[in-house]
This record gives C-alpha cells, sequence and structure tokens, in this order.
C-alpha cells in the first residue's frame, strides 16, 4: 500500500572524511537540512498498519556528490560518495545518533534510495569493470548495486522497493524536497491454496465415523534463484528507474554466464500447528475441503507469514514444491504426516514477474500420497484491493 504523500526532514550524519581517493575535495555542508517527501509505500510481510509502525523500520538512503558544473551520469565523473545506506525513519524528528543530514554549500547530489532497511539488501560498489556494465543495459554510469538475497523464513521476509534514482538535485532547486517514489514492488508475492480429493482413514488409529481433518503444516519451493542484483537505469537523459540483472550473477559478477545462487524458502506454523485459516485444532475447523466438481473451492492461506516475497525470475528447470499435511483426528492429534512433492515451473507459470502476485492453487490427493493437480495464475498486486493512495496500511 501507499501513504498519502508526507514532508520529511531527513536527519543528518557528520563527515569525517580522512581518505578520499576522488580528486574532489569532501564538501562543505551548508546550514540547509534535506527533506524528501515519500509518494509511495506498501506494507511488508507483518502488519503495517500506520505510520508509526512503518517509522520501526524505516528506509536506507544514499547519495553521491558532484561540485557545481559536473553531472553524476558521466564516465569517469567526479562523483564522490556523500552519504551510504544510511538508515532514515517515516517519523519525525528523523535523526542518525545526533546529527542532520545537509545540503552541501554548493554542487548536486544524486540519491539512491529503498525500502524497508534489510539486512537482506546489501549496497554494493557502482560496476567499474565494463564488461560487467555491458551485461546490465541501460546502467546508470556510476551508480551502486543492490544485492537482494531475501531471508529463506517466510516470517522474517518483507515486501521490498526501490524508488527510481534522483539525479543532480542542488540546494537551491530543492527548496522544498526530494520526492522519492516507492509505489513499485520489485519482488513477486507468493501464495498459495489447498483442497484435497478423496480421504481414507488412517486404519487402526481413528474409529470409524469420528471427524478426521487434512491440514497443511509447511509449504517449501526448493531450487529457485536466491540472490540477484537490482541496478538503477537511466536509458533516456533524466528518466530513471530499476532494473533485475538477467546476466550478472551475485556469485560471480566477473565471469559471464555464471549460474545464479540457489535457495529453499518454507512456510511453517510452528510446534504442531497448521498454516491454513485459524488457529483452532477442532477436527471441524482448518480442514482443507474436499474438491468439487469445478475443482474451484480452494482454502487459502490466510496466516501473517502465509506467503513469500521472492525475487522474480524465470523458474529453474529443478525448482519444485513440497508440500507437508497431517491428518489430524477431532481433538487436534496429528495421526499421521505426509510429504508431497511436485515439479515447478508449471505451464501456466514458468516466470515470477515483478509486481506481482502469483497464487498456486493445490488439489492434495490423499490416498494415493500425492498431488493430483497444481495450476497457478499471476494476478495484479493490490493491497487489499487498496490503490496505492492511502495513510493507513490494512493488512490482508
Amino acid at each position: 500500500m501507499i501513504m498519502k504523500r508526507c514532508f520529511l526532514i531527513l536527519p543528518l550524519l557528520v563527515f569525517a572524511c580522512a581518505k578520499n581517493p576522488a580528486p574532489v575535495a569532501f564538501p562543505v555542508p551548508s546550514g540547509d537540512c534535506v527533506a524528501v517527501s515519500v509518494s509511495g509505500f506498501t506494507k511488508g510481510a507483518a502488519p503495517l498498519v500506520s505510520l508509526e509502525e512503518l517509522s520501526r523500520q524505516g528506509f536506507s538512503v544514499s547519495a553521491w556528490y558532484n561540485p557545481e558544473g559536473e553531472t553524476f551520469d558521466v564516465p569517469g565523473g567526479t562523483a564522490i560518495k556523500y552519504v551510504g545506506n544510511q538508515r532514515f525513519k517515516y517519523v519525525a524528528p528523523l535523526w542518525v545518533g545526533n546529527k542532520p543530514l545537509y545540503w552541501p554549500l554548493d554542487g548536486t547530489l544524486t540519491f539512491f534510495c529503498f525500502a524497508p532497511f534489510t539486512e537482506s539488501v546489501v549496497l554494493e560498489d557502482p560496476v567499474t569493470d565494463a564488461g560487467i556494465a555491458a551485461r546490465l543495459p541501460g546502467y546508470l554510469v556510476g551508480s551502486p548495486l543492490l544485492k537482494v538475497t531475501p531471508a529463506t523464513e517466510a516470517g522474517s521476509q518483507v515486501d521490498f522497493l526501490c524508488a527510481p534514482p534522483v539525479l543532480d538535485k542542488s540546494r537551491k532547486e530543492m527548496a522544498g524536497s526530494v520526492e522519492l517514489d516507492f509505489s513499485a514492488h520489485r519482488m513477486t508475492q507468493v501464495q498459495f491454496s489447498f483442497n484435497e480429493t478423496g480421504f481414507v482413514y488412517p486404519t487402526g488409529t481413528v474409529p470409524e465415523g469420528d471427524p478426521v481433518a487434512v491440514r497443511v503444516t509447511s509449504i517449501t519451493i526448493r531450487n529457485v534463484i536466491g540472490a540477484r542484483y537490482l541496478y538503477f537505469t537511466e536509458n533516456i537523459p533524466y528518466v530513471t528507474g530499476c532494473a533485475w540483472s538477467a546476466a550478472v550473477s551475485p556469485d560471480d559478477p566477473a565471469t559471464p554466464g555464471a549460474a545464479f545462487p540457489l535457495a529453499t524458502y518454507k512456510i511453517s506454523g510452528g510446534t504442531a500447528r497448521e498454516i491454513m485459516s485459524t488457529p483452532y485444532f477442532a477436527a471441524s475447523r482448518v480442514n482443507i475441503p474436499l474438491r468439487n466438481a469445478a475443482n474451484d473451492n480452494h482454502l487459502a492461506v490466510q496466516t501473517a507469514t502465509g506467503r513469500l516475497f521472492l525475487l522474480p525470475q524465470t523458474l529453474p528447470a529443478g525448482a519444485e514444491l513440497e508440500v507437508q499435511y497431517s491428518l489430524v483426528e477431532q481433538h487436534g492429534l496429528p495421526v499421521t504426516t505426509e510429504i508431497v512433492t511436485a515439479p515447478l515451473p508449471l505451464s501456466s507459470v514458468s516466470a515470477w514477474p515483478e509486481g506481482k502476485v502469483v497464487r498456486y492453487l493445490i488439489t492434495l490427493d490423499i490416498p494415493a500420497r500425492g498431488v493430483s493437480a497444481i495450476t497457478a495464475q499471476a494476478y495484479d498486486w493490490e493491497d487489499a484491493g487498496n490503490t496505492h493512495n492511502e495513510e493507513l496500511f490494512p493488512h490482508d
């Protein structure tokens, strides 16, 4: 979701530049604080329902300085780092330590910002190798790379937003504020829903006729791309954006065609708990529904950590889905547990698009201990069905 535009005064840093390899002297700060207007924002994995909750996560700001008369995007230019990957928050007062961030007395700043501030995103140095830059179409010369590595557990993942860079802004020009556009989701949100076909009582463990529930206890996606570079673009002068690298792997960026690192991601409900719908254990609740004739009655995973925020990608040939489920008797005690797997990608969705929701519909074949049907579809990413112009952030 997105909050209404609010104007924030970015707090500041003291810069002691002992060794600066750039030929330009480190700028003298002015007495004017940098102000930022945030024109969009959305939620992460946990509910973010107010500006106060957003303030606990913060966003990252990096800025490069150019002296007067120079622009940022010049090969071999004079830009030097003014502030790198500093965490700022969304509610005043905004401070890092006890120092505010001031505009330089002269010259300009170019801004690179992402949200939320998280260890899963690493700011790397600008590209200096011409061979690597050639494999980053539209690369903004001199800009840093962002290495994005989602956490493997759903409960530790966050949505990821990155604003297009803001180029060459001066203290005089930005008497108001620098506008950061956080309205675009950079990840793919992956969701799951289930039904089941057929049924067998586990012989000798549950009296015939007693209610038995089928409950999913974990969902795992294996062998998908686990780290990628997001880089900054400028295809037309001062028209900037962001793009995922398809040709430069974080494992070995100097080697053309190096394989991307693979990872495994998991949604789990904790010890002995299901991840379907509600926390109740009675067999009459949280039961995966028996498949109907139209196969359109799947029950969605609805826990707070029931979705994954993963890297946009074409799914590798070895990617697979693993589902663990239990047959549970009327008091909520698991009688037997099964683990079933199915290959990905599917013909219906062979890639996870950036900024989309991919929803998997899975039918479990209980008698055969397997998956009888699995389909997927990509949808527009809408937060609680609302457009990106709200002050509050309801969690769907």
